[in-house]
């Protein structure tokens, strides 16, 4: 029987299984191993191995970052500034336009006025993904790429990840549960939805409109 065989041959090489461990070892050229390698024998030691490796980023990802973190982030130095601007602008029609001339042209937007450029790393979900996918990676995605453009794109969420790693922030794709579009928000600015404390990324962040004058 071939099950009590694999039993007695593993009683067999219990007493001596640190020798016979290169049997087993059979080491991915440049593979991932989460554990180091412990210093005497073939087991993992409890130490991570060092993730060295860098993603290279796109300079549209770093201005992004930079941007977001003088005006959009609460403790930004710009943000009281911009979102006055955003307040007193949100109605009119040329803001809207450099708005969306803007974030069609970094971003692929696709207006629906409940951005989740933050939560994935400055891809839009609406118009860079087939399933419109805010919360990870869908169950089709292999081997990085996009179920429904196999070997063509990238799943959006593999960027995300990369862009994310270079900054050591790659955590945050796990962080929180993102809700999806508030379709009454559809075709209107963005910027002000965030700026007045309207969408979820506002609300996240606890922003609140800007008190109006007597």
């Amino acid at each position: 029987d071939d099950v009590v065989e694999v039993i007695e041959k593993g009683e067999e090489l219990a007493p001596d299984w640190q020798n016979v461990m290169t049997e087993f070892d059979f080491p991915q050229k440049g593979g991932f191993y989460y554990f180091k390698r412990a210093e005497e024998g073939l087991l993992n030691s409890k130490n991570q191995a060092p993730r060295t490796a860098r993603p290279v980023v796109p300079f549209s990802y770093k201005f992004s970052r930079l941007v977001h973190n003088l005006c959009f982030e609460p403790r930004g130095k710009m943000f009281n500034l911009t979102q006055k601007v955003v307040d007193k602008s949100a109605d009119n029609g040329f803001f809207r336009f450099v708005e969306h001339i803007s974030k069609v042209a970094l971003y692929e937007c696709m207006d629906c006025g409940d951005c989740a450029l933050t939560d994935v790393a400055y891809l839009c979900p609406m118009s860079q993904c087939p399933k419109n996918q805010r919360n990870g990676p869908c169950g089709g995605s292999y081997e990085g790429w996009c179920e429904v453009y196999p070997n063509e794109k990238q799943c959006i969420w593999v960027k995300a990840y990369d862009r994310l790693k270079n900054y050591n922030e790659e955590s945050q794709i796990a962080g929180e549960i993102i809700p999806p579009p508030d379709w009454d928000f559809f075709h209107t600015s963005s910027w002000a939805n965030y700026f007045l404390g309207r969408d979820h990324s506002a609300k996240k962040a606890g922003i609140q409109p800007p008190k109006q004058n007597d």
